[in-house]
């Protein structure tokens, strides 16, 4: 008898007495093959599994970063191991570049320039962070630190071409969260090493060791609201409660939370550096706008107007300084009223003009239109610039007052850029911005502002410094210890200065001295003020 070849399978699904591997029944519409019942397709459950290759190649650089930033930077971000962390840091950053075949400075598409840029700028950065105590400083370079670092990671990892502000910031946000997002990478990474080695233990024993642990971060959770509740429904135990003492040193509590530190920073190096070897960082650019112009067109130019007639203001009553100001009114009232006001639409028109390229078409009309209230933001910043030198010629200097002058030039650099991109297609405005800004903070904070803020401060109060009590107590009282070699000439100065610190000389002392905590800055001024002591 012929047997077809080419003939189809015949499915049967009234088959009921089919049994199934373990011998029961199978279910009603079941189908059938040739007398072989064909399973249902299953639910297809996506398992995450770890990588042991991804743990060969970072686990243990992930582990010595979390140690070396534990040992420099815990409790510990304005002394001698910045650089030392920061050196550390990019070393360890080119090593693991170095197990893809890629370069510490290269991007993408193998250009350098910017590369090296970041790694200069982070090195200088990190080396002033020795050489001052100011806590202003402190902020605003940790800050820029952060920002710098985690966008070279941008550069080296994604093809940032076409990016623009909006995705230069999403890439670094999403780069910064990774680690929540993969939080259990680590140990399913490592379990897959220890499979791949052969020496993966029992998974009972696994699943055990994890119950336990999350038994008792439960527990203390529970405890935590538990304990006081009972405390207060029985003296008893309230006072058995107050008997119980954990004398732990402190020194141990001390080790303990740089062993956390340590840990923090290996899980986020880890996931940080996985993600991105592996590209998952998906960050789209804008591109052109594609909204009708149109409606920027309407409130630009209605704004702009607005603006024509403020700078026409500005030109008659704060540049001529002819025309009487209203009744009751000094230069100096007059400057300081509308400065911080004023900074702030200057702040605003900048990111107007942003918008307004981002999201809407190209239009001659538009860019007409900006570039004006661009003009009129220059003339916004050149009054705040005004008003503030005015200001600072009636009330002297402080931190504030010469950081907000320098924020005016960032800003003139910044709408520079801006109005360069209207006119030129793909000009990369955030590189241009992230340059410029970076070189003139790196500039302000090599210019030692309190030093600079006192010695400006006293040659405008000359002989005349106790009558000018607003300056003598914000120098002794405000600015940080950059500030004593500039009042070092005037032993009245130094000995209110030395009066006004001496609360927290045991602090500071311990906060910037010993290899781990030396500080520059301190030095010198301590050794200044124990001179004059001693004299």
């Amino acid at each position: 008898m012929e047997v077809n070849n080419n003939q189809m399978p015949q499915y049967n699904n009234q088959m009921p007495q089919y049994n199934n591997i373990q011998g029961n029944p199978m279910p009603q519409g079941v189908p059938v093959m040739q007398g072989v019942p064909v399973r249902p397709a299953a639910t297809i459950t996506t398992v995450r599994v770890g990588n042991s290759e991804n743990f060969k190649k970072y686990s243990l650089l992930a582990l010595i970063f979390g140690i070396v930033y534990s040992f420099c930077l815990y409790h510990n971000h304005a002394s001698i191991t910045h650089p030392i962390f920061m050196v550390a840091a990019l070393v360890i950053l080119k090593l693991m570049r170095a197990k893809e075949g890629l370069s510490l400075i290269a991007d993408c598409n193998g250009k350098k320039g910017l590369g090296i840029f970041y790694v200069v700028s982070l090195v200088l950065l990190s080396i002033h962070r020795c050489l001052t105590t100011s806590w202003a400083l402190e902020f605003l370079e940790r800050t820029a630190i952060v920002l710098l670092f985690m966008s070279f990671i941008v550069y080296l990892y994604v093809d940032t071409t076409g990016f623009d502000i909006g995705a230069w910031f999403a890439g670094i946000f999403v780069t910064l969260i990774k680690p929540l997002e993969h939080i259990a990478r680590p140990v399913r990474d490592h379990r897959a090493y220890k499979k791949a080695i052969g020496k993966e233990g029992s998974a009972d024993k696994n699943k055990m060791i994890v119950a336990i642990i999350i038994g008792i971060g439960v527990a203390l959770a529970l405890l935590v609201v538990i304990l006081p509740l009972l405390a207060s429904a029985d003296a008893v135990f309230e006072n058995l409660l107050s008997n119980i003492k954990l004398d732990i040193d402190d020194n141990v509590v001390y080790a303990i939370k740089m062993v956390l530190t340590a840990i923090v920073f290996f899980w986020a190096a880890y996931t940080i550096i996985t993600s991105l070897a592996a590209k998952e960082l998906k960050v789209k650019a804008m591109g052109e706008g594609t909204t009708d112009p149109v409606i920027a067109i309407t409130f630009t130019s209605i704004i702009g107007a607005v603006y024509i007639l403020f700078c026409a203001i500005q030109f008659i009553y704060l540049f001529s300084g002819n025309v009487a100001l209203p009744k009751n009114y000094t230069y100096a009232e007059y400057a300081h009223e509308g400065f911080y006001q004023l900074l702030a639409v200057c702040i605003l028109n900048v990111i107007m003009v942003s918008v307004c390229q981002a999201f809407f078409k190209e239009s001659k009309v538009l860019k007409a239109l900006l570039t004006v209230i661009a003009v009129c933001t220059y003339i916004m910043i050149a009054s705040s610039a005004m008003r503030m030198i005015l200001y600072v010629g009636a009330y002297h200097l402080t931190f504030l007052r010469l950081f907000v002058l320098w924020f005016l030039a960032v800003l003139c650099f910044w709408l520079a850029f801006l109005i360069a991109s209207l006119y030129i297609k793909r000009f990369p405005v955030f590189r241009a911005c992230m340059v410029a800004i970076t070189i003139a903070f790196i500039a302000f904070t090599y210019s030692n502002p309190d030093y600079r803020i006192a010695e400006y401060d006293l040659v405008a109060a000359g002989d005349d410094i106790d009558e000018y009590k607003s300056v003598k107590d914000y120098i002794t009282n405000n600015l940080s210890y950059d500030a004593v070699p500039a009042i070092a000439g005037n032993e009245e100065l130094v000995d209110a200065y030395e009066r006004a610190h001496s609360d927290r000389h045991y602090m500071d002392e311990d906060k910037y001295t010993g290899f781990r905590k030396f500080n520059v800055s301190y030095y010198i001024a301590h050794q200044t003020l124990k001179f004059y002591k001693a004299g």
